[in-house]
């Protein structure tokens, strides 16, 4: 079985572990291949100079809403087109993009509607280089929803992290996203995001570690990495134990790799 590591901030995680202690892990648990979202612009550069000779490594530019006080709004625009024009093939979306409501960091109504300008910038940059996006979330899936219509943004992406509803996971895919699954599921306590998940069954499904973040079961503590993916996929494929068509771990594998590849047009 294969694996493909959907989303992962290998720039953050090298200032944690050695990141040739990353790939070997990774390659040793078949991760063949990883995509690193950017969150600032100052990541950009970092994010252009990883290398690995075991796995394939994708990337997307964005502006993430919780380093909103890092970007010039008014420069966000002009700063992703130049940076669009200029990436090659390895750059599959947009991101990471999106809007966080929690108290944290979204601290009064100036700080939301700054968000929200940066939301609806970055989907009109990707609508123009018909790039997915690949979305954060907190506290704001219904938002998140209510602009993408607003937009008519019409390339998908993912919503990375999956933490809601059965409901709004459907009205999510309806909009063409798919799901990111990660290290929440590991949890006995995330019965929501599980029954939610089962709900709208594995077309629409993509893994993902979210290292350095995102801790896993048992691993609480430690710095998150893309080897530990299978124990992601392990948590996974129980929920469909029972579905006839994914019994086999292995088919399960190979069509979670396939959704990943689909959904950013690789």
């Amino acid at each position: 079985m294969k694996f493909f590591d959907s989303h992962c901030h290998l720039d953050l995680l090298a200032a944690k572990v050695p990141l040739a202690n990353v790939y070997e892990l990774a390659q040793k648990s078949n991760v063949q291949a990883m995509l690193i979202p950017a969150t600032t612009h100052g990541s950009w550069q970092a994010i252009d100079a990883l290398l690995s000779n075991s796995a394939k490594l994708y990337k997307s530019y964005g502006f993430h809403p919780y380093f909103l006080a890092q970007h010039k709004l008014a420069e966000v625009g002009h700063l992703l087109t130049n940076k669009l024009q200029q990436a090659d093939k390895t750059c599959v979306a947009v991101g990471e993009i999106g809007l966080d409501y929690s108290p944290l960091v979204c601290s009064n109504q100036q700080v939301n509607q700054r968000q929200i300008h940066l939301f609806l910038q970055q989907l009109e940059v990707a609508s123009q280089f018909n790039k997915p996006v690949i979305i954060h979330h907190r506290k704001s899936l219904d938002d998140i929803c209510k602009y993408l219509k607003q937009q008519k943004f019409q390339y998908g992406g993912v919503v990375h992290a999956f933490s809601g509803s059965a409901q709004q996971a459907k009205n999510l895919i309806d909009l063409g996203f798919y799901l990111g699954i990660g290290g929440t599921i590991t949890y006995n306590r995330a019965n929501k995001t599980q029954q939610a998940i089962q709900a709208v069954g594995v077309d629409n499904l993509l893994l993902e570690t979210d290292s350095p973040d995102m801790p896993i079961f048992g691993k609480q503590g430690q710095p998150n990495q893309p080897g530990f993916l299978p124990e992601i996929f392990t948590a996974l494929h129980a929920l469909f134990a029972n579905n006839s068509s994914y019994k086999s771990p292995e088919l399960l594998a190979e069509k979670l790799w396939d959704n990943t590849q689909s959904c950013f047009a690789i």
